[in-house]
């Protein structure tokens, strides 16, 4: 394929990518034109994906303010169907990312379900971001097949894109995450076929941490959602415990049916000088 990315500025760039996002999620996210616009025109950042006059994917962002700092917050991301599991996801943040340095921000976040695995490996291991919020129900109930029927809980991830640490992930340098081996806080079964949390651990304090979640929640909720909201229940009680307790996640690893989450205690700013090598791989 011959992609191609570009900045979305132009009244009829903007109508396109209204349509794109009814294609791509439902009528019901669509923000529209006339409101991305406004927000193209004072400070907002719209990126897309062509093949050839096609839209065919679209990253935007608008300015936000927290902790005291300005910084991107990165809304939504979207592809069509037949354009995903293809790297253009990657390419698209990390073209947002010298947009934004070239803006000078410093920071981008933005908010993903932390049992969706695909996007946490994006996230963490490809990108070099970091969480250390958990924001419970963040949209209350939506209607949609990828929430339907379970609150709506997020991380607010951290990316540092002027970091070491991002820096190291953006030259393929980075340090593969390994969880072999560490203290898991949380216990899980397979029964009937679906992995199910079987017991969590609240009195953990070494440095570093594992939290298994499914490795494919999709395939859980379809097939027991009784299962799915205990590993929404306790996945929530041990996060917010453990953010509490100064942890941060770092990175996940993915295995069969499981993927595993690392926690580490450190502060934040020696995670952003770069990766750690003891440890993993």
């Amino acid at each position: 394929m011959n992609i191609t990315f570009r900045k979305l500025a132009e009244k009829t760039d903007l109508e396109k990518l209204e349509e794109l996002e009814s294609a791509v999620w439902s009528e019901s996210s669509v923000v529209p034109s006339h409101m991305t616009l406004t927000l193209a025109k004072f400070g907002g950042l719209f990126l897309g994906a062509f093949d050839g006059d096609r839209m065919i994917g679209f990253l935007y962002s608008f300015p936000g303010h927290t902790d005291q700092e300005l910084h991107l917050c990165s809304h939504m991301l979207g592809f069509l169907p037949e354009y995903r599991k293809q790297g253009l996801g990657v390419q698209m943040k990390w073209m947002q990312r010298s947009e934004a340095l070239a803006e000078g921000y410093r920071r981008i976040t933005w908010t993903y379900d932390p049992l969706e695995t695909v996007n946490a490996y994006l996230n963490l291991v490809k990108l070099g971001g970091v969480v250390h919020r958990y924001i419970p129900n963040c949209y209350g109930e939506l209607a949609d097949d990828m929430n339907r029927g379970l609150p709506t809980d997020r991380f607010l991830l951290d990316w540092h894109i002027a970091s070491d640490r991002v820096m190291q992930h953006h030259a393929g340098k980075s340090v593969r995450p390994d969880a072999s081996g560490l203290p898991a806080v949380l216990f899980y079964q397979e029964k009937n076929g679906v992995v199910q949390p079987a017991g969590i651990h609240l009195d953990q304090s070494e440095e570093r941490l594992s939290l298994p979640v499914p490795a494919h929640f999709q395939a859980v909720k379809q097939a027991d959602m009784g299962a799915a909201a205990a590993w929404r229940e306790a996945t929530r009680e041990l996060f917010t415990h453990y953010f509490s307790k100064g942890y941060i996640v770092t990175g996940i690893c993915r295995q069969q049916s499981t993927a595993s989450y690392i926690l580490e205690k450190r502060s934040l700013e020696d995670v952003l000088q770069g990766e750690r090598l003891a440890g993993a791989k």
